[in-house]
């Protein structure tokens, strides 16, 4: 098949190199433009667009995708697999294929539409996740559904791990939609509009945690936003020694733990006080270091009973 491949971030990059490992299609990418990154702020191309430079396909970078009609990059396409593009296609653009667009998104749809489903999957407490194939429409990720797959969300799963398996778990159902769409045996299903939600984007205002909230909550708020923005944190010792500050990465939550401390105080050396049940912190980032698991931390810092995390809204 002749397809036109419009992407940016990295969950598109496995999808994208079993279509070329697949053969024998006919690949261009289309992707956003070079963006400053890194602490030198240079230029720097997508995931995408390295992982086709790397794979030996021909490149487009636009902030207009639909500028490129009538002039595609391929002539007469067979199809576009759009996946974390970051931009709207038109009417037009769309049919410029001829078995029209196709969209792979990290939720099971109609539930989590928007720029962050995956994080807002963890967030929202839901037990599991996936990933449905679409057709493109009007209605942002309101298309019709043509494949779905589902996967447990793991108890200590971060929100960057689960982006990781579910960009894996999508490429299944992309390459069986494009094998039945080739085929004429595609059966698209119209979405429930009245079980859709929304997944909107993430921002630094949200990097913080309640530990006086169940410790249900308060894992699937930390595992939700680590990556980013993260949860930040301050770590007061009981002993009165210099605070330090951290982003808390990874946790388990224990529902049925027992405490008698104050939400955001540690019982021990790993676990915090919560409204009800306590967390098991896993993992941390202290303040330009790297990330490290709590048992390293922990031998370098001494933590102890009676020490207290606490984690307030971002001042500015």
């Amino acid at each position: 098949m002749k397809i036109l491949f419009l992407a940016s971030g990295a969950f598109a990059i496995p999808t994208l190199r079993a279509l070329a490992a697949e053969g024998p299609h006919q690949i261009a990418v289309i992707t956003q433009p070079d963006k400053p990154g890194g602490r030198g702020r240079h230029l720097t191309p997508t995931p995408v667009a390295e992982a086709g430079s790397q794979l030996g396909l021909p490149v487009i970078k636009t902030d207009s995708a639909n500028g490129l009609l009538p002039q595609l990059p391929i002539d007469r396409p067979d199809l576009h697999v759009v996946i974390a593009f970051g931009q709207k296609l038109s009417d037009e653009f769309a049919a410029a294929a001829r078995l029209g667009a196709i969209n792979l998104h990290g939720s099971l749809l109609p539930r989590f539409r928007g720029a962050a489903p995956i994080q807002w999957s963890i967030l929202s407490g839901d037990t599991h996740a996936g990933v449905s194939v679409i057709r493109i429409s009007s209605v942002m990720d309101g298309g019709a559904i043509l494949a779905s797959r589902a996967t447990p969300i793991g108890a200590s799963e971060t929100a960057g791990e689960l982006h990781d398996r579910l960009a894996l778990l999508g490429v299944e159902a992309m390459t069986d939609t494009i094998r039945q769409l080739a085929m004429g045996t595609a059966t698209p299903k119209p979405q429930d509009e009245s079980q859709a939600t929304r997944a909107p984007k993430l921002d630094k205002s949200m990097s913080w945690v309640d530990f006086s909230k169940s410790s249900r909550q308060v894992s699937c708020r930390i595992r939700g936003l680590s990556p980013w923005p993260g949860c930040r944190a301050t770590l007061h010792r009981a002993r009165g020694d210099h605070p330090v500050e951290l982003r808390l990465i990874k946790v388990l939550s224990q529902d049925d733990e027992i405490n008698r401390q104050s939400p955001g105080v540690f019982i021990n050396r790993t676990d915090v006080a919560c409204g009800s049940g306590t967390v098991r912190i896993l993992a941390v980032q202290p303040s330009n270091r790297a990330a490290m698991s709590m048992t390293d931390f922990v031998n370098g810092h001494a933590v102890t009973a009676g020490d207290r995390l606490v984690s307030e809204p971002p001042t500015e």
